[in-house]
């Protein structure tokens, strides 16, 4: 259930933190929420029926700061857990953020700012590192609505207003494999949507050697069913970018060869150490302003 316009506090960011027996990961979230230069926000722990000690360490926390908050659910997968918070939020701009990843200091500021200025904005994101098992930066393409459909370049941890949630179906709660943040990007975005990227790293995506999306992708039965789920969610849009299912496969192969190539070319890496420079540059400025 929607919460009424009249609760929804204006500047309020609500960050959503589904957990399932992430508890070990879990504080490293929490803390890059309570280190935000943004101070309004709420912060909703959602622990989707958890075996571990996850209602423990999110009651330590909410002891900690009053803006942390704990709700409980039996499991449901991702989806589930991310609506189930959503629905019980009160902020005007929402923010999810998996319990085992965590965020820059300034996001928040930045994001907020940005769509607060640009009302035909409807998401905001940054740069993204991976940190864990690897070390390196995830290299994004500028926002474009067909190359979205091609592949999934906007993480799950970009802001994006309550309303613009409102209008669609939320994530669907059948994708219980993965590629359901994709599905819903597609749907909040498709009527002529818009989104910016920040200029500097705003989240760090955990690398682990056992995880959802691993699984997904070396299950290929499970990745196919995943993809054709999301095309037949968003068949509409598809058709309206491409003939059929197999002008999409090659769209997707003729991506992936001009990224491959352009990444083990010499400009590409050079230019990488150049950007890692300039983000290290940018960081120390925003935090200064």
């Amino acid at each position: 259930m929607a919460v009424p316009e009249k609760l929804i506090d204006t500047s309020l960011v609500s960050v959503i933190v589904p957990c399932y027996n992430h508890a070990q990961y879990l504080p490293e979230a929490l803390d890059s929420v309570l280190a935000q230069t943004y101070s309004n926000w709420e912060c909703i722990i959602v622990n989707d029926g958890s075996t571990d000690n996850t209602e423990m360490v999110a009651s330590g926390y909410c002891k900690k700061d009053s803006r942390i908050k704990y709700v409980a659910k039996s499991n449901g997968g991702l989806s589930s857990a991310r609506n189930y918070g959503i629905k019980h939020s009160s902020g005007k701009y929402i923010l999810p953020l998996d319990a085992d990843d965590k965020i820059s200091d300034f996001y928040l500021e930045k994001a907020v700012a940005l769509l607060d200025e640009l009302q035909d904005l409807n998401v905001v994101y940054g740069k993204v590192q991976l940190f864990g098992t690897t070390n390196e930066e995830w290299e994004q393409p500028p926002f474009d609505f067909k190359t979205l459909l091609v592949e999934n370049f906007l993480y799950c941890t970009s802001l994006f207003r309550k309303g613009d949630y409102d209008k669609t179906n939320g994530y669907d709660e059948t994708m219980k494999d993965g590629l359901e943040d994709w599905d819903f990007w597609i749907s909040l975005l498709k009527n002529n949507g818009k989104a910016h990227q920040l200029p500097f790293v705003c989240f760090y995506y955990r690398k682990k050697e056992v995880s959802m999306f691993n699984d997904l992708v070396q299950n290929k039965k499970k990745l196919f069913n995943a993809y054709l789920k999301v095309y037949n969610n968003q068949i509409d849009s598809y058709h309206k970018y491409f003939e059929n299912p197999i002008t999409l496969i090659q769209e997707n192969i003729k991506l992936e060869r001009i990224v491959k190539a352009y990444q083990q070319s010499r400009t590409y890496k050079m230019g990488l150490k150049l950007q890692r420079l300039k983000d290290l540059f940018s960081k120390k400025n925003a935090v200064k302003k």
